[in-house]
């Protein structure tokens, strides 16, 4: 009775002992089995995406002009459509909704898609299980952290120093020469370079006006306008006024969010010398 107390005893501390180390170890299991349940959803979520989604929205979710949107933008990831449409919910909440009920009214932020979304999910009448509707959610969603940082990316740090577009904006002393390498693409980062569209022969049109003697005639191409006036004019505001025989947009338009008043009082320095 006694050895069967003892074995009982040591079985019962034995189980304790693994319970416990289990419990213990638990928590950092957790993230390594989520993280492979994760995975092994996108994958699967890929291929129904791939047969099932591809045919409107393209290739990686690209979209389909005239056809089906984009899915893998940051505008969606960012709430930014959603909000254009009055969604409420998460980003995650409306991909799971748009998959699995469709969206069969026409919308008004997607004018240019005049196909309906079917639904998908089999509650609203499609083939899809919730089991698959949440791994084409869980791939598209993967999107995400790709599709924000390549807008950021693309998006170019305002300058906190720029000159901005008051045309009559104090600028400083202006230093001809380094305006000279601005004005070639040989500043830093080969900034501006205004030579690759304006021409300094005379009469030579590359994209905009010959800038050959434009120190002597530019007074004169506005009436009232100094020549000073009319460069900051025609740089930070060029659709503003446009030389005869040019067309508007064919200068850069975000050259006052560019440009601080140093780089723009430098720029106008050289350009005075072209006489």
């Amino acid at each position: 009775m006694t050895i069967r107390v003892v074995i009982g005893t040591v079985l019962i501390a034995a189980t304790m002992m693994i319970v416990t180390f289990v419990m213990i170890n638990e928590p950092a299991r957790m993230p390594e089995f989520e993280a492979g349940f994760k995975g092994r959803s996108i994958e699967a979520g890929a291929a129904l995406f791939q047969s099932s989604c591809t045919p409107c929205h393209g290739i990686q979710g690209k979209g389909i002009e005239g056809v089906g949107p984009s899915l893998n933008a940051a505008d969606l990831f960012s709430g930014k459509r959603l909000k254009e449409f009055g969604w409420a919910g998460t980003v995650k909440d409306y991909v799971r909704s748009a998959i699995a009920g469709g969206r069969p009214r026409a919308s008004a932020a997607f004018a240019n898609y005049p196909q309906r979304m079917p639904t998908w999910g089999q509650e609203f009448g499609g083939p899809f299980r919730n089991d698959q509707v949440e791994n084409v959610v869980d791939f598209v969603m993967n999107w995400e952290k790709e599709a924000l940082a390549a807008a950021a990316a693309a998006t170019p740090t305002p300058n906190p120093n720029a000159v901005g577009t008051d045309i009559n904006v104090q600028l400083p002393q202006g230093d001809a020469a380094n305006g000279e390498k601005l004005f070639t693409g040989k500043g830093p980062n080969g900034a501006y370079a205004c030579s690759a569209c304006h021409s300094l022969e005379p009469n030579k049109t590359v994209v905009g006006p010959s800038f050959a003697g434009l120190a002597g005639n530019a007074a004169k191409r506005k009436e009232g306008t100094s020549a000073e006036k009319y460069f900051v004019e025609s740089i930070i505001k060029p659709n503003d006024f446009l030389v005869p025989g040019f067309n508007a947009n064919l200068m850069q338009q975000n050259f006052g969010q560019l440009m601080d008043k140093k780089e723009l009082a430098d720029i106008i320095a050289y350009l005075m010398t072209l006489k």
